[in-house]
């Protein structure tokens, strides 16, 4: 099932899916199968990697190398579980820290709503920064597939990064503050 919906989706966005099985040993001599379901392709010069961990562990991480001539943005990006949220109140469950108050709109208004429904529905906890890696900078996003619909969320997350980088990509984010917000 899981390879059918990535082969699916690496054609969809012209990449290419590949699998990687591995076994763990453990101190004890114990083994666990591992597989990597890997997806990768390319998007205004950026590449995406798709990269699905079963096994012993469920995790995704979502890594985007961001292309030479893009500018990025620090920022971070965490989530309140819906058992905090349930005292907290909150609009969103998402925590934004970004020091670029248009990016961090941009953020809280626009692209976190792409996962608007199915956070009120599922588990979906992801946790979102930007990094420089070896001079290459990046967008990781990562998180764990303890949630039913987890094959699924993959075209909001293509939804959400491709965002992103059109927004790195414009000049948007030097402009002032309240022309940002009355022009967005």
């Amino acid at each position: 099932m899981i390879e059918s919906r990535l082969k699916h989706i690496a054609s969809e966005l012209n990449g290419e899916y590949t699998i990687e099985d591995y076994k763990m040993i453990f101190t004890d001599g114990s083994r666990s199968p591992e597989t990597y379901h890997i997806v990768k392709y390319e998007y205004a010069e950026s590449e995406i990697h798709i990269l699905i961990q079963t096994g012993f562990t469920e995790t995704a991480r979502i890594l985007t190398k961001l292309s030479t001539y893009t500018r990025p943005i620090e920022f971070e990006i965490d989530c309140v579980s819906p058992f905090e949220n349930l005292f907290l109140r909150r609009k969103t469950r998402f925590k934004v820290k970004c020091k670029n108050q248009n990016f961090k709109h941009f953020l809280e208004n626009k692209a976190l709503r792409t996962f608007d429904t199915i956070m009120k529905t599922e588990n979906f906890n992801p946790r979102i920064f930007s990094e420089n890696h070896e001079s290459i900078n990046q967008i990781v996003m990562e998180f764990h597939l303890g949630f039913p619909k987890w094959t699924e969320i993959f075209e909001e997350i293509n939804q959400f990064l491709k965002s992103i980088i059109d927004e790195l990509n414009s000049d948007k984010r030097f402009i002032s503050n309240k022309i940002y917000k009355e022009k967005n």
